[in-house]
């Protein structure tokens, strides 16, 4: 009994020993055995990853800047508009630009247009003066700039030192312009310079003077236009400038005025010393005794000294020759010229003191569009 039951209990363990080893050996079936090992051999070159060249992202962070400084500028930003520093500052951060975006012109060109009240006048005529020099430098040129400098001298809601800007930049402007264009400005200009009562009216007539394409027609208009603005009830800068222009000119027509300003009681200095510079350019030998009557005088002494020199030394007195050597450098001013501001030239002529700043853009109008 006991040995049967020893055979069942040890054939029921090799029984579950099959079994196991039947197990074990279906699983290693199903997985591979692992790849023998194969030695690779290691490369002394580092392996590199070549960086991915990316284009830069489209920014239009220059525009962004540039349309935040003309919206201070144009006084937008109501937390400078009455300051002068804050908008002249962001106009000199944009004063180089020649490719402004056409909004930010289309903006400046509207404040040009409109009128600006939140500063004093003088300043407001120093800002806009920038902002037509920063507009006239963009390439191209906006095509309605003349134009609006046009409606701005014809719609009279400016006042009239922001319509001597104007009309020195349509001035400027006469070569750039076509046949058509030139005619158009020709027509403001001469309207400007009858306006004899306006100090803008002396500046309209050195514009006109400065036209390269002139005709004798329009030389001979020059000409009425001056003698009109040489006689005392005109504009006292606008008269200072038609004097001067007279004597450059050779225009002995004026000698009469002239000498009846010379000749009258009330004196005043920059006007006589404008009168002395161009007698010396167009008068005779009968005007010296009337011009050493100034002699002792310090603010006249020098032209008076240079004008007698040059009627001594010339010999075509009264000829259309008569002013050719003439080089007077004043140009019409946007207020009355004052005594401290005058300097004489090499010949004793009236000239112009430097303004103490030029303009922050550098324009191209002839160096006569400066800052009061």
């Amino acid at each position: 009994m006991k040995i049967r039951m020893i055979v069942t209990v040890c054939g029921s363990a090799l029984l579950l020993a099959a079994a196991v080893a039947a197990v074990v050996a279906s699983r290693n079936r199903q997985q591979p055995a692992p790849p023998p090992e194969v030695p690779v051999a290691t490369s002394p070159v580092e392996v590199r990853v070549k960086a991915v060249e990316r284009k830069p992202e489209p920014s239009d962070y220059e525009d962004v800047e540039a349309s935040t400084a003309v919206a201070i500028v144009c006084g937008a930003d109501s937390a400078t508009s009455d300051r002068y520093e804050a908008r002249n500052d962001a106009l000199r951060s944009i004063a180089r630009r020649r490719d402004l975006p056409e909004k930010d012109v289309a903006a400046l060109i509207a404040y040009l247009r409109t009128a600006d009240n939140a500063m004093r006048v003088e300043r407001v005529a120093a800002l806009k003066n920038d902002v037509m020099n920063l507009l006239r430098n963009q390439d191209p040129p906006p095509k309605d700039l003349a134009g609006t400098l046009i409606g701005i001298f014809e719609g009279g809601k400016h006042p009239p030192v922001v319509i001597d800007y104007c009309i020195q930049h349509l001035g400027a402007m006469l070569d750039e312009l076509d046949e058509n264009g030139r005619r158009r400005v020709r027509a403001v200009l001469a309207k400007a310079a009858k306006r004899t009562k306006q100090p803008y009216a002396g500046t309209a007539l050195y514009s006109l003077a400065e036209d390269v394409r002139a005709t004798s027609a329009q030389d001979k208009e020059l000409k009425g236009l001056a003698l009109a603005l040489c006689k005392p009830e005109a504009n006292h800068a606008a008269r200072i400038a038609a004097i001067q222009l007279a004597g450059e000119r050779g225009y002995a027509d004026a000698l009469p005025v002239l000498r009846e300003t010379l000749s009258a009681p009330l004196r005043d200095a920059v006007l006589d010393t404008v009168c002395i510079g161009s007698i010396g350019l167009l008068g005779n030998a009968d005007d010296i005794a009337l011009m050493e009557r100034f002699k002792g005088d310090a603010r006249r002494s020098a032209a008076v000294d240079a004008a007698i020199k040059r009627i001594k030394g010339r010999e075509d007195i009264g000829t259309p020759t008569a002013g050719k050597e003439a080089s007077l450098t004043l140009r019409p001013l946007l207020r009355a010229v004052q005594p401290h501001e005058i300097r004489f030239n090499s010949f004793g002529g009236l000239g112009a003191a430097p303004p103490d700043k030029e303009n922050i853009v550098g324009g191209n109008n002839r160096g006569f569009a400066t800052r009061s």
